[in-house]
């Protein structure tokens, strides 16, 4: 395990079930890269989750009958989805400029979870290395974007901890009383 992975795990604790076998190439096969391996570790470890009921990670399906490829339809939906919402926004909001382009262009915005204020977290596709790329936390009901310049699980881990500037913005911990739950139970 990496070390922010290890990180978010303890925080986490034990998921109560063996790993899960996803086919990680179905997401080359879709998105045209690879994902960070924080990414890959969590959704590996704990699949599907949502913490306090709030912010959402976007897995790919866990259905073994589909194809590798088509087990990320939802998410490559998710993200042509959130494409079109950020070009509305762009509109909306003009004094913002394009910091950023949405998937699929190379080097923009490859979205991997939300919350229920409509905050969009996203993988800003810097560069070809995945393990490299910050995370950005797109605040769609108002005219800003934060970046964070590490990964995914680092980012968990310090929005959880309370380290991340208005981490309780981002998740609202009165919704569940539990830190985490599987989306698949």
């Amino acid at each position: 395990m990496s070390g922010s992975i290890s990180r978010l795990g303890e925080i986490m604790g034990d998921p109560g079930r063996p790993p899960l076998d996803v086919p990680w190439s179905g997401a080359v096969e879709r998105f045209g890269v690879g994902l960070p391996s924080d990414y890959r570790e969590l959704v590996d470890r704990y699949g599907p989750v949502r913490f306090f009921g709030d912010l959402v990670v976007v897995t790919p399906s866990f259905d073994p009958g589909e194809p590798s490829g088509q087990r990320f339809d939802d998410m490559h939906s998710f993200n042509q989805d959130l494409g079109e919402m950020l070009e509305q926004w762009y509109t909306w909001y003009p004094e913002v400029g394009r910091p950023y382009e949405p998937f699929p262009t190379p080097g923009g915005l490859l979205g991997w979870g939300n919350n229920t204020s409509a905050d969009y977290f996203c993988w800003h596709m810097a560069g070809p290395d995945p393990d490299r790329w910050p995370v950005v936390v797109w605040h769609y009901g108002g005219d800003e974007m934060s970046r964070f310049d590490g990964g995914m699980a680092e980012f968990l881990a310090a929005v959880l901890d309370g380290d991340f500037p208005d981490a309780e913005e981002l998740i609202d911990q009165t919704l569940n009383p539990e830190l985490w739950q599987s989306t698949l139970d």
